[in-house]
């Protein structure tokens, strides 16, 4: 018998059930890499190459691709020279950094696919093979009194101070909220998951082989989080319960000064630069409705959740079909006594079997114990971001013209969604009917089921067209005079884009954040803002990528390190966008978006286009493995720069590189 919590030593067959259930790719790219052998390669490569369906995010694996059997007898010897290097415990890998051209082939194999040629470094980075490597050379160490300040400690707020540490910068991070995780601190409402899996929705430099669920619950993800800050010895220079009222740039002595509420009382910061590290979606939307006193019942946003509720056996109208409307419908199906869902516009769903599933414990067991398998799993599942998937969201004049449609990927997508929708409802054309979206796949994000068309299904579970417009005594009145009486109502009604225009954000010239947001954000590399001297964005206006956002975060804090390096190195006192350069960039992007499903949206309400001017203020036209590359070193000519005020001249000296 196998005990998955056993080492090798203990009992031996732990370690063959895990290779027994280990893909014959992992497991031939594992051993290349302990052993150091690449002649493993040439001889099994090519004998495995089409044999294994490849674990894909869901919305790229169309199922229409044959896969062969391996032959038996080389799975067995592959998978009897791993349990040769295995069986004296967890043995030190030979190979880590593969030389390019044999990452190539390894790439290759493990992904059935040849990645496009400026993808391979970044396979490289965010594969978790490397770590990310500076490219600015540290000259000068940071001098003690350059301050830097990261506002948020969420995913990619706790990324900039492992980052920042670990080059020598002096930072502190403000958090508002007594615990950190951002976005999965805020979101506490039952069923609240990542929609991303779990291995590539993580720090390359900090992988997670121990994911219990190929998608993570809130908690878990949280708990990850809390382990990096461990590891990295970072929890010291983090404030909770620390809250930015005022943002002022002081030019005279070229530095932000900061005001914060700590624990009640007021604080105030002084930094050469900040980080910000808040996201795009930080207030909740909750909708102008009519009459809510008069509902006696509690009635909570997803944002803002109150745990002390509690709704098993009641009835609850959740509003709202997005992401986190699916996951409340889904969660609270199984306690609530009737749900009602009110869809003002349905969504594109997209199948996948393992959004709830746990991970096998040998498949656990072989991540943390075997060298390099959680690596090649991470490489396969990051296969969409290398690829270039803006063929999904890019509009084909010459394929409409021919087939009347929006663009062969984006419509082989489409079709997928529609299938297994028509899968789900076989007897109910009604059903099919509501959940067919009237807008093209993309132009608002798809959602991954996480058990929603299930939960649709049930008695208890009802589907109504419409918008709240108003509450009574008794429940809710939607804008056609539709009443739905209950004792809860969830609004699943998402954020306002507000992209921090409602903090108090004061520039050199007394201009506010706000007023440079208006009537529209833009942005620099969606990092700098024009007059607004070392304030740096990550996760800014056009930057969304079709990659996560830990493979976005990790890039924009790659280049603010940089850009920060770059400033201790020639003394600068200051750093910015050129506006020039700034109205250039966003032209170039606002026309490159034009031909997006994006910008073709039809009928679709998203929060990719600003509100009031219609721009696509969320997207970016470039590919993932394009702006790894353009943020590896920030573009002087781009960025203007001040010398600091008697900055005595240094001669560079060459010091031990740190690794970021």
């Amino acid at each position: 018998m196998y005990d998955p919590a056993a080492n090798f030593a203990e009992n031996p067959a732990t370690l063959e059930a895990a290779v027994a259930e280990l893909d014959p790719i992992v497991a031939l790219l594992s051993l290349i890499h302990i052993t150091g052998d690449q002649t493993l390669l040439h001889r099994y490569g090519p004998l495995l190459e089409g044999t294994q369906e490849q674990k894909r995010e869901a919305f790229v694996d169309f199922g229409e691709t044959e896969h062969k059997e391996a032959d038996p007898a080389v799975v067995a010897e592959i998978r009897d020279r791993l349990l040769k290097e295995m069986r004296g415990g967890k043995p030190e890998a030979l190979l880590h950094d593969p030389a390019p051209g044999l990452f190539r082939e390894m790439l290759k194999l493990a992904l059935g696919q040849e990645l496009p040629e400026a993808s391979f470094e970044v396979a490289r980075q965010h594969g978790g093979f490397v770590t990310d490597t500076r490219i600015v050379p540290q000259d000068v160490m940071p001098p003690a009194d350059f301050k830097v300040l990261v506002i948020g400690a969420g995913m990619v707020g706790i990324n900039a101070a492992v980052k920042l540490k670990q080059s020598g910068f002096d930072y502190t991070v403000i958090e508002s909220r007594h615990e950190m995780g951002g976005t999965w601190s805020i979101n506490r409402y039952p069923g609240a998951a990542v929609d991303t899996p779990s291995i590539l929705y993580s720090y390359s430099f900090d992988p997670n082989p121990s994911w219990t669920k190929f998608y993570p619950m809130k908690d878990e993800f949280l708990q990850y989080l809390e382990k990096v800050a461990d590891r990295h010895r970072i929890r010291d220079n983090i404030h909770l319960n620390t809250t930015m009222t005022d943002a002022a740039w002081d030019d005279a002595r070229k530095l932000w000064v900061v005001k914060a509420v700590r624990d009640g009382q007021e604080v105030v910061y002084e930094a050469n630069a900040i980080i910000q590290c808040l996201g795009m979606l930080t207030r909740a939307r909750w909708p102008d409705v009519a009459d809510r006193e008069r509902f006696p019942g509690p009635v909570m946003h997803s944002a803002e959740w109150d745990e002390s509720v509690d709704l098993a056996g009641k009835r609850v109208v959740i509003v709202g079909t997005g992401c986190s409307g699916v996951q409340l419908t889904r969660a609270l199906s199984e306690v609530a006594a009737d749900v009602t869902v009110v869809q003002r516009q349905p969504d594109y769903i997209i199948p996948n079997p393992q959004a709830l599933a746990p991970v096998p414990p040998l498949e656990i067991w072989a991540m943390e114990n075997i060298p390099y398998v959680t690596q090649w799993k991470r490489m396969q599942s990051l296969l969409s971001s290398l690829t270039d998937m803006r063929g999904m969201m890019g509009f084909d004049q010459e394929w409409h013209d021919r087939t009347g449609g929006f663009g062969p990927l984006n419509d082989a997508v489409t079709q997928m969604s529609l299938g297994y929708l028509q899968s789900k409802f076989p007897d109910d054309p009604e059903m099919v009917r509501k959940l067919t979206p009237p807008y093209p796949l993309y132009a608002k994000r798809p959602i991954l089921d996480c058990g929603y068309y299930d939960a649709l299904k049930k008695e208890h579970v009802h589907l109504i067209e419409g918008e709240l417009q108003a509450f009574d005594e008794t429940g809710v009145i939607l804008a056609d005079g539709t009443h739905i009486a209950c004792d809860a109502v969830v609004l699943a009604t998402g954020f306002y884009l507000e992209w921090y225009s409602n903090l108090n954000i004061t520039g050199r010239s007394g201009k506010t954040l706000r007023e440079a947001f208006t009537p529209y954000p833009e942005a620099y590399e969606g990092i700098l803002v024009p007059d607004f001297p070392n304030y740096l964005i990550t996760a800014g206006p056009n930057t969304g990528l079709t990659a996560n956002h830990a493979v976005l975060g990790e890039q924009h804090v790659h280049y603010i390190v940089e850009l920060l390096q770059i400033m201790v190195n020639n003394d600068y006192a200051t750093v910015e966008a050129d506006e020039e350069a700034c109205r250039a960039y966003n032209a170039w992007t606002e026309e490159a978006l034009k031909d997006t499903a994006w910008y073709r949206k039809g009928a679709a309400h998203g929060y990719y286009r600003h509100d009031e001017s219609g721009r696509i203020v969320l997207a970016t036209p470039r590919h993932n493995s394009t702006v790894w590359h353009d943020t590896r070193r920030p573009n002087m000519e781009h960025i203007r720069t001040e010398r600091r005020p008697g900055a005595p001249e240094r001669t560079p000296r060459q010091i031990e590189m740190l690794s970021i």
